[in-house]
């Protein structure tokens, strides 16, 4: 649910959490160390499937995360990354998101909402207490 003046053109600005900068790192240190062409081409199109988010981020998600969402205490929305070749057969990286309205005091004209990354969940990886909530 989100609470955007219904006039005002809504845009999205994409953030990463540090849990999830983490994340992404670790991910293309897996993917450098089997092959470095394949790891280009995860990475371009890993960063191509998140910038997608920024045309409107509802259709490109799951239904809400509810175990992340009681971790988080917010609304966490998914969108499960195949990587480069899009095939369901793989193991897909599970995109843990967040969407925060734009501050109250923004013209509608400039205001921006913010797509804000909070994790990046390889395979039957999950969240556990020790992950420090955003």
């Amino acid at each position: 649910m989100n609470n955007f003046p219904e006039e005002a053109p809504r845009r999205y600005v994409i953030v990463y959490s540090d849990r999830a900068s983490a994340d992404l790192d670790s991910l293309n240190l897996f993917h450098n160390g089997r092959d470095h062409v394949y790891a280009d081409r995860w990475n371009g199109a890993f960063h191509q499937a998140v910038n997608d988010l920024t045309g409107f981020p509802g259709p490109f998600s799951h239904a809400r995360d509810e175990d992340a969402t009681g971790h988080y205490s917010r609304e966490v929305r998914r969108l499960l990354y195949f990587g480069p070749t899009r095939k369901r057969s793989g193991t897909p990286v599970r995109i843990l998101f967040t969407i925060l309205p734009p501050a109250p005091d923004e013209p509608p004209e400039t205001a921006e909402a913010v797509i804000f990354l909070l994790r990046l969940l390889r395979g039957g990886q999950t969240l556990v207490a020790e992950d420090d909530p955003a």
